[in-house]
């Protein structure tokens, strides 16, 4: 029981977190409005916490966590599909995905250059697209291109959600519209 009580006085803490800095960036959310926004005191953070950049780290490696299963997800998904609506499909998920996270992918797009913990997202999504196009290549309705295909997609679909999320609009929209763009691309490089 005293485990559960400490997730979930854990968890709330991380929630505040995330909900402040989103809101006021990562260096303007004091420890006592998160704190606050908790329904603890100060003093409790440093239970649970060494120091803010020990509860920044743990808030990044959370969220990660909670997310890498939903990209894991996403790449396998449509295994059974022939490649482009297995690509369609890919895309619409992993923006629902990033739809679902986007206080975080705020936060995490906003302190890129902090990196506060390491993620293999970066990795995971390179890995699954290429599966994908791999698949593509196979069947013939693309040409070999090396990586170049996968850095496209890749590099479009960041682009897309930096664009989005500062922008406060929807993501996953935009899903059909990335694969038309980037196959449409490769489609008239093989002619």
């Amino acid at each position: 029981m005293r485990r559960t009580v400490r997730e979930t006085v854990r968890l709330a803490i991380l929630d505040a977190a995330e909900e402040l800095i989103a809101r006021h960036g990562l260096h303007d959310a004091a420890l006592v409005q998160i704190a606050r926004r908790a329904g603890v005191a100060v003093g409790t953070l440093y239970n649970y916490f060494t120091d803010r950049d020990a509860l920044i780290r743990a808030l990044f490696e959370t969220r990660r966590a909670t997310f890498r299963p939903r990209l894991l997800a996403a790449i396998d998904a449509g295994r059974d599909l022939a490649f482009e609506p297995r690509l369609r499909r890919f895309v619409r998920d992993l923006l629902d995905a990033f739809e679902s996270h986007r206080s975080f992918l705020k936060l995490a797009i906003e302190n890129e250059h902090l990196k506060p913990s390491a993620s293999n997202t970066p990795q995971d999504l390179a890995a699954g697209v290429r599966d994908i196009l791999a698949a593509g290549v196979r069947e013939g309705a693309i040409p070999a291109a090396g990586d170049l295909l996968a850095l496209a997609i890749t590099g479009t679909i960041k682009a897309v959600v930096v664009q989005r999320i500062q922008a406060g609009s929807e993501l996953a929209r935009d899903a059909d519209a990335i694969v038309d763009f980037v196959l449409d691309g490769a489609r008239r490089s093989a002619r």
